[in-house]
């Protein structure tokens, strides 16, 4: 999840706390995001119908989505707040969820500040912030539909700390976690354990804040929860994302996924398993198979 210099940075980051004595650095989830300004391709690529949408978060921070339009929108169903990982920006991750808008889901890709177009650096909990506009855009936008939120790997964390806060001020219905992690600390040992000299600093990971980790906010989370979660995860631990799922309150959804990190949508099946749940929130039962080209 965090390339070799982040990995670096981070270690350079811990040992500075240890010299100057500095504990819970909220400004260390920075690390956490690797964003990057440039766009790659847009949904064009994809023959998709898009609209740029400008927001801008309670504290003034201007930030940039994509309104992905079906050519003919699914009746009685929610739009969608899409919240992608910690790397590049919605250019890269968005293709993964242009399936949902040729099912006729009507989809806000969000990018938070610092990605792409929009301004500003990401930190928690300050992209909380951006999550919130989305929500707010979506309202006014679509003031007689529910929304559903989904996120992916870091997206996972931010709607499940969004959610867990917001349930009550928006008309969510739904969410959905795919390869989702426990924790923000655990990251950091996960980073640190690569490297032989990261073991020296292993300690020091108790100074990352910990007060937005999953596995702890999800108790509060009120709603239809699906969770899912390949085996094959190379990136963030299968065992995380059961974690998350068993501190869900009350009955919800666990969905094995297929492939490597966040390949969830390559399949056939779990598109259908998804869309369903989102639809009738109940929980889905798939099939094996092979993934898609697409």
């Amino acid at each position: 999840m965090l390339g070799t210099s982040k990995r670096w940075l981070l270690i350079g980051c811990l040992l500075s706390l240890v010299v100057v004595g500095i504990t819970g650095c909220s400004s260390l989830t920075r690390l956490y995001f690797q964003p990057r300004t440039l766009w790659l391709q847009t949904p064009e690529a994809y023959a998709v119908k898009y609209e740029d949408v400008w927001l801008e978060a309670s504290d003034g921070v201007k930030l940039h989505a994509w309104w992905l339009i079906p050519e003919e929108i699914k009746t009685d169903s929610p739009v969608i707040l899409y919240l992608h990982g910690n790397a590049q920006n919605i250019s890269t991750h968005a293709r993964s969820i242009y399936w949902l808008v040729e099912e006729g889901y009507r989809v806000l890709a969000l990018d938070y500040r610092g990605f792409g177009a929009s301004e500003g650096a990401a930190v928690m909990p300050d992209v909380l912030l951006d999550l919130e506009a989305a929500a707010r855009w979506l309202v006014d936008e679509s003031p007689n539909d529910n929304i559903a939120v989904l996120g992916q790997s870091m997206g996972s964390a931010l709607a499940i700390n969004f959610v867990a806060e917001h349930q009550d001020d928006y008309p969510i219905e739904a969410l959905v976690l795919d390869s989702t992690f426990t924790g923000f600390p655990s990251i950091a040992r996960n980073a640190l354990g690569h490297a032989w000299i990261g073991w020296l600093f292993m300690p020091f990971t108790w100074l990352v804040p910990s007060r937005w980790d999953p596995e702890n906010k999800v108790k509060d989370i009120r709603v239809a929860t699906l969770v899912l979660h390949s085996p094959m995860d190379s990136v963030l631990p299968y065992e995380g994302g059961r974690t998350v799922y068993f501190n869900l309150p009350e009955s919800n959804c666990w969905l094995d996924s297929l492939g490597p990190h966040i390949a969830s949508f390559r399949y056939g099946s779990l598109r259908a398993a998804v869309a369903d749940f989102i639809d009738t929130k109940a929980c889905p039962v798939r099939g094996n198979e092979k993934p898609s080209e697409k």
